[in-house]
C-alpha cells in the first residue's frame, strides 16, 4: 500500500520493511526512531525487527537508533535476541551455481575487504574459470576491457581528493600540518626592522596575534615577546648575525619556547625581518 494510506488500517495489520539496520543516518528507520519520518510515526507497543547484524565499525550508530525506538515505547528485537538474521551475500554454493549457469569468461570478485574477494577467485577457480582470467583488483587499478580482451591497464589516482577553492589535487602534508597548527593555536607575526650593517634593532618591533587562545586577557604577555625579541636580536648582534635568513631563524627557534614556555601551547611563529 502506499505510505499515505498506512493510518487507514489498524496497526496491528501493518509491517513496514525499511532500510536502516546499520543505523545510517539518513534511513527511514533512523527517522522513525528520531521521529523526523514525515509519514511513519513509531508508537508505544510498536515492534522493531533487525534483521541484520551490525558491520564493524556501525555499532556505535545501530545502538543509538535501538536506544532511541526504546525511548519512544517500541519492542526491538535483534540476532542476539532471536535467531533473525537474514544475510543479502550468497553462500558459496550458492556462488558456484551462480557461475556455473552463466559460464563466465572473466571474473572480478568486487565488494568486500581484500580476503573475500580472495575467496570469491578461489570459488571462481574451483568451477573451471582460469587463475589468469581472474582480477582481483584494488581502487585505483584499473581493469581494460576490449574486443582482444581484458587486462589491468595503468594505476591512476583514486581515493580522498581534496579540493582547496578551485584547485582539485593533492595538498602538499607540510601545508595540511600548517593549517592544523593554525586552527589549534593560531599565528604570532613578528616584524623585526634591524641594521643593514650590524643587525642590530632599529625600531621597536611589532608583534600581531591572530588565533591564539587566552592572549585577550594576556596584554602584558605581548610586550613581554617584544622584550624577547628584543634580546634574541640583541644575541644576533653580539655574535655578528647579519644575514636575513639566518636572523628569522634564530627569532623563530627564541620565540617558539618562549612562547611555549609561558603558554604552554605551540602557535606557528612567522618572524619577519626589514633591513634598513
Amino acid at each position: 500500500m502506499p505510505l499515505r494510506e498506512v493510518d487507514n488500517y489498524p496497526p496491528e495489520k501493518i509491517v513496514i520493511v525499511s532500510t536502516g539496520s546499520q543505523g545510517e543516518p539518513l534511513s527511514a528507520l533512523r527517522r522513525m526512531a528520531y521521529r523526523d519520518h514525515p509519514q511513519v510515526e513509531l508508537r508505544e507497543g510498536d515492534t522493531v525487527v533487525f534483521s541484520a547484524t551490525p558491520i564493524p565499525g556501525n555499532e556505535r550508530a545501530v545502538n543509538e537508533t535501538i536506544d532511541r525506538l526504546y525511548h519512544v515505547g517500541a519492542d526491538v528485537v535483534t540476532t542476539r535476541d532471536a535467531p533473525i538474521h537474514a544475510s543479502g551475500h550468497g553462500f558459496e554454493e550458492e556462488i558456484k551455481l551462480m557461475l556455473n549457469l552463466t559460464r563466465p569468461r572473466y571474473v572480478m570478485p568486487v565488494h568486500g575487504d581484500y580476503k573475500r574477494l580472495l575467496l570469491h577467485g578461489q570459488l571462481a577457480e574451483a568451477v573451471g574459470v582460469p587463475a589468469e582470467n581472474i582480477f582481483r583488483t584494488e581502487n585505483g587499478k584499473p581493469l581494460e576491457i576490449d574486443a582482444k580482451g581484458a587486462r589491468f591497464g595503468e594505476k591512476v589516482q583514486s581515493g580522498m581528493i581534496f579540493v582547496d577553492g578551485v584547485d582539485i589535487g593533492d595538498v602538499s602534508d607540510v601545508a595540511l600540518r600548517d593549517r592544523r597548527m593554525l586552527s589549534a593555536d593560531g599565528i604570532f607575526i613578528v616584524v623585526a626592522t634591524v641594521s643593514e650593517s650590524d643587525g642590530s634593532s632599529v625600531v621597536p618591533p611589532e608583534v600581531l596575534a591572530r588565533g591564539v587562545p587566552f592572549l585577550d586577557d594576556n596584554s602584558d604577555f605581548v610586550e613581554e615577546l617584544r622584550e624577547a625579541v628584543e634580546d634574541s636580536l640583541d644575541r644576533a648582534a653580539e655574535q655578528r648575525v647579519t644575514e636575513v635568513e639566518v636572523l628569522e631563524s634564530m627569532l623563530h627557534d627564541d620565540l617558539a619556547a618562549f612562547i611555549y614556555d609561558r603558554l604552554k601551547r605551540r602557535p606557528m611563529v612567522l618572524p619577519v625581518v626589514v633591513e634598513v
